[in-house]
Formats: C-alpha cells, structure tokens, sequence
C-alpha cells in the first residue's frame, strides 16, 4: 500500500501562481492550465513540516551550512550514478540564472551557441538576449519520435563555441541514451566545445536510466557545467534551488567569483530546510509520485488512443510532459489554439512557442490529480469533436 496520496485538488487561485493566476490576467477566466511546468500536486508531507517549522520570527540573511554540497553530492551517487567532489558543486537559486552567467562571463557578444529544436524557450531567449547567437540544430521527427540530425549536429558544432543540452529534452522528452551521449561528447573534444547540460527533468525518467553526459567523457567532465535542481523533482520552484556541478577549477571559481559580482549572496530562508529534507528523507515519496505520473502519462495514452486517434503521443521516457502531434486533426495553429482555449477552456503550452519545428504540436502537462487530468481530458474531447469552424 503506497504511503502517499496524490489525489488531492488544491485550489490553486489567488496564490500569485504564475500558472494559474497570471491566465486570469491575461482574461483566461475559468482556464485550466496544462501548460506551465509545475506541478498541481503538493511537495512532500516532510517538506511542508519542515518550512512550517521555520516558524521563529526572525528571517535574517543564512548559510547553507556544512552539508549543501555532501548532501547534493550524495543524492547525484544515490539516484544517478554521478560520483562528483563536494567541492565541486556551487548553488545557484535557477538554472536559467545560471546558464545566462556563463554565457556572461564565457563567451561574448556575437558568439554561436548550439542547441537541438524544438527547444525550450526561455533558453533560447536566454542565448538572444544576452546577445549571442542561436545555432540551431533541428532534430529529425519520424515515425512519432525524434532522432539527432548526426551531418547537421557535426556541422553545429564546427561553428559553435557552448552546446547547450538538455536532458531530458525539453520538450520532447527525450531521454538520451549513451551512443547519442558519446557522440555529442566526441565532437564537443574534436571542435572544443563547452557543454552546458539542463538536467531539470532528470529525476523524472521512466523505463530507464538517466545518464549525465560527465560520466562518458574525461574532456566533457573537463568543460561541462552539469545544472540540476530541487525545482521540478519536490514541485518547489518557488524556492529557487538549484546545484551546478562545475569540475574544472579555474571555471568553477570565475563562475563563484561572478556570482558574488552579480549580487547572489546567501540562500533563501526557506529554501534551507527544504532543501536538506527533500534530499535525505523524500525518496519514496518520489518513488511514488513518479508511479504516479507514469499512471498519469498512460490515462492519456489510452483516452486518445480511443477518443481522439488523431492526436500522436510522441514516443518518449522523460519528464512530465507529453509532446503531441496534431497534424491529423486538420487545423491550422490558430484554430487549434481557438478551440482549445474557448471551447475547452484549457491552456496548453503551444508548438510554436518551441520554435518553428514545433508547428502542429503542443505540451501537456499531466503532473495533476487523475480526476482533474479526466476532467481536462474530455474537455478537449468535446471541443475537438463538435468544432465546426468558422
């Protein structure tokens, strides 16, 4: 008998969620979102006692204390066969930060960055905005699944200075297995290329193992920044916790150095005692959200499958997002969009906003109770069928 129940509806309204209440703002009354990348389940029991007990009054600036990097150390060993130095890991509230710092402090203005698309969009954002330049590498979709582009990921990578990975993918889905691994650390070492890796998701991988791109590669363990977080795993991205794994000494202490220059100082208050019990006393829980999820992931399998065949689930084994394909049902973008969010009254993350190669899909988020994801579920149902046009 499991120990936890994640049947539970919150009402999330009127919390400041940029999930639910920023649709309001934007007039999407009455709009379930699918789209955001949290989750509509609660963190751990253990969690949520241990914030309520930092209850004293007083919320003065903090330290992470002795154990912060023994502690995510041993949590990489335990759940993904990444045996790193303590010393090696260096806290950053969000990895997006995190990503726009090196790029900062790495490269320069007019530098290519590579990264497979679709991707996910505030990275790419991220790449832009500071000024440097997307190289992008698009995968090849066939058959409802993706395969790396190999002639154009070589050809990336000649022109490019940091290859941004992320895994798993966002937002496929992809879990990458060891020989397309090898292959991008071969030609990260032939061109000399940085690998940032955005392992957000990691903890969030089904039928399989994740695998760190480090572990394959003495030149990738080298040049790598390996970004993890507390964020989607616990459902606490509020908190702002997330670890990098930086190996190589003189760039792990420009990066410190940079942070400090950039204002990041001392940790949130809460996010402290979050932090240490999720990574030594929530593992079951864990063990038992994702049991969830793939429960979750299989409902939504087998209601297209019978209601709406139209819609391809693409074959993945990672996170909790599903990429769909919507080509068959014969709408343009727009309609699609239409539907869905006036007649549904569902918000989903839509293809375009991935990049271009993302036309005619969408990102289901089905991290929510079973009877809420039902609810949506024959929502879009109903919308899709009796859609007429205009």
């Amino acid at each position: 008998m499991n120990k936890y129940n994640f049947d539970k509806l919150t009402n999330r309204y009127n919390t400041y969620s940029a999930k639910w209440d920023e649709a309001i703002l934007r007039n999407y009354l009455n709009v379930i979102p699918l789209s955001v990348a949290d989750m509509d389940l609660p963190t751990a029991p253990e969690i949520i006692n241990a914030i309520s007990k930092a209850n004293n009054g007083i919320y003065g600036y903090t330290i992470w204390g002795t154990q912060y990097q023994q502690t995510v150390a041993n949590w990489l060993a335990r759940h993904h066969n990444f045996h790193v130095n303590p010393k090696e890991i260096v806290h950053c509230p969000r990895v997006i930060q995190g990503i726009s710092i090196f790029l900062n402090q790495f490269t320069k203005e007019g530098d290519n960055i590579g990264i497979f698309t679709p991707s996910y969009a505030p990275i790419m954002n991220c790449i832009s905005l500071n000024k440097r330049c997307i190289v992008p590498c698009e995968l090849i979709y066939q058959n409802y699944q993706y395969q790396i582009n190999t002639e154009k990921l070589e050809s990336c990578f000649q022109k490019i200075k940091v290859f941004i990975l992320i895994s798993p993918h966002n937002p496929t889905g992809i879990v990458w297995n060891k020989e397309q691994l090898k292959l991008i650390c071969q030609l990260a070492e032939k061109y000399q290329v940085f690998i940032i890796s955005d392992e957000v998701h990691a903890d969030f991988v089904f039928d399989t193992q994740h695998l760190v791109i480090a572990k394959l590669s003495n030149y990738v363990a080298e040049h790598s920044m390996i970004c993890t977080s507390l964020a989607k795993t616990f459902n606490i991205p509020g908190l702002e916790i997330s670890n990098l794994v930086i190996k190589n000494e003189q760039i792990r202490t420009e990066f410190q150095q940079t942070l400090i220059r950039f204002g990041f100082h001392n940790p949130n208050y809460f996010s402290i005692p979050a932090f240490y019990t999720a990574y030594t006393q929530c593992d079951q829980w864990l063990l038992e959200l994702k049991q969830y999820i793939a429960k979750n992931k299989q409902i939504v399998a087998d209601y297209f499958s019978q209601y709406l065949p139209q819609l391809k689930i693409i074959k993945t084994q990672g996170t909790y997002l599903m990429w769909i394909n919507y080509a068959d049902l014969a709408l343009t973008p727009a309609e699609f969009k239409q539907v869905i969010l006036q007649q549904a009254n569902i918000e989903l993350s839509w293809g375009e906003d991935f990049g271009q190669e993302g036309k005619y899909f969408f990102r289901l988020n089905v991290a929510l109770p079973q009877r809420a994801l039902l609810d949506c579920l024959n929502r879009i149902h109903l919308a899709l069928t009796t859609y007429k046009g205009d």
